[in-house]
């Protein structure tokens, strides 16, 4: 392949750039000139790898033009530490500061641990992505999933966002990298019960016992597993027959404390219809022969606890769930699916989505939309069928 001009300084010569940055010069009036290559990630057009290497030129002409009143000769694991000691304390909750240490440590240190700043790109940090696999389930290697490389991105996006706002960085590598493309098969994977299922679903938790009491509030109100596990009684009013989220139960290397909700939003009063009263009077009647029975029954003010009283561990009840549903057809369940059942019912009943969105606590509707982007184009299409009906008759 000859070479392509592709810009001021930038020519192709097969799959890569050749960065040629002039600046000016020596005493012995010979110019002086600093070069470099860039590859582009593989399966991109050649439009988008032009798009690409002119940034990338951009970035290495800033570098050599001596632009740095910013600390480019930061190594990523200091920024990192500083991250986590400056930002990560003060703006994010404990669980999500331990996921994240967690996540950086297992994911990004090997790879990323000792570049300077000024050596991250944005084609590096893209080639990570495509690259990089973990240790899945069968306990064999595999790339990134779609899903796995959106949470890991968002962290390597704060990282870099925060070394630009401390003046570390002129401009964020991360921002244009190009992340593996959905599984089709994930895609297609079911999140959520429907309506017809919901009968014979139900029939697995008849009768009374803790576990199926938090399976069924899940599934009839719509909340998160760690917000149904903060309640306490104090927060459900009988009379009115309502439930305030005022907690959520975390869970930072073994030890359980209570914490606000996740957003704003997520702090609100929810209603219970008089089948979950009913579930919660039972269990209430329950919990307290329990502490009767047992000595030391640390968390009498919590709804759901322990057998000893204790904070019920959600990833415990999660395992629990999976492992109670497995060998039935509804095996693709987790817990999380149970308040996204919730939701489905509610939008494909035609409730406003304001209301659902409210419900599930969601900082805003156009989060609600996103995630429920397929059940409200479905019910866009009933919405149509009912007009033609209506003027038909």
């Amino acid at each position: 392949m000859a070479n392509r001009k592709v810009d001021t300084g930038i020519v192709q010569r097969g799959s890569s750039y050749f960065f040629t940055v002039y600046m000016g010069y020596d005493t012995n009036g010979k110019q002086i000139r600093k070069t470099t290559t860039y590859t582009p990630p593989k399966g991109i057009t050649e439009k988008k790898a032009d798009k690409l290497a002119k940034e990338e030129y951009i970035n290495f002409k800033n570098r050599c033009k001596g632009l740095s009143e910013f600390n480019e000769n930061m190594r990523f694991s200091e920024l990192v530490e500083e991250y986590l000691n400056v930002y990560a304390t003060s703006r994010l909750k404990p669980i999500t500061k331990y996921n994240y240490e967690k996540q950086i440590k297992y994911h990004f240190m090997d790879t990323f641990g000792n570049k300077k700043l000024k050596e991250l790109t944005t084609g590096m940090i893209t080639h990570f992505f495509s690259t990089h696999t973990i240790i899945n389930k069968t306990g064999e290697r595999a790339p990134l999933s779609h899903s796995t490389a959106k949470k890991l991105y968002t962290i390597m996006q704060s990282i870099l966002t925060f070394a630009v706002h401390q003046n570390y960085m002129k401009d964020n590598p991360a921002r244009n990298v190009i992340l593996p493309s959905k599984d089709v098969t994930q895609d297609e994977c079911r999140k959520f019960l429907t309506e017809e299922e919901l009968p014979k679903f139900l029939e697995l938790f008849n009768g009374y016992s803790s576990f199926n009491t938090i399976i069924k509030v899940l599934l009839y109100t719509g909340m998160r597993s760690g917000e149904c596990l903060g309640l306490q009684w104090s927060n459900i009013d009988w009379n009115n027959k309502s439930i305030r989220i005022e907690h959520t139960l975390s869970d930072v290397a073994g030890k359980h404390f209570l914490t606000t909700p996740k957003t704003k939003g997520s702090r609100r009063t929810i209603y219970m219809s008089d089948y979950v009263a009913d579930l919660l009077k039972e269990h209430k009647k329950n919990q307290m022969e329990l502490q009767m029975a047992i000595k030391d029954f640390k968390h009498p003010e919590m709804v759901f606890t322990s057998s000893t009283g204790d904070y019920k561990d959600r990833s415990c009840l999660n395992t629990s769930f999976k492992r109670f549903l497995r060998g039935t057809e509804f095996e693709f369940l987790t817990l999380h699916c149970l308040r996204h059942s919730n939701a489905t019912l509610l939008l494909n009943s035609n409730v406003d989505i304001k209301i659902v969105s409210e419900h599930l606590g969601h900082s805003d509707i156009g989060t609600t939309a996103n995630i429920y982007a397929d059940v409200l184009e479905s019910s866009k299409r009933k919405t149509a069928d009912i007009i033609a009906f209506k003027l038909a008759n």
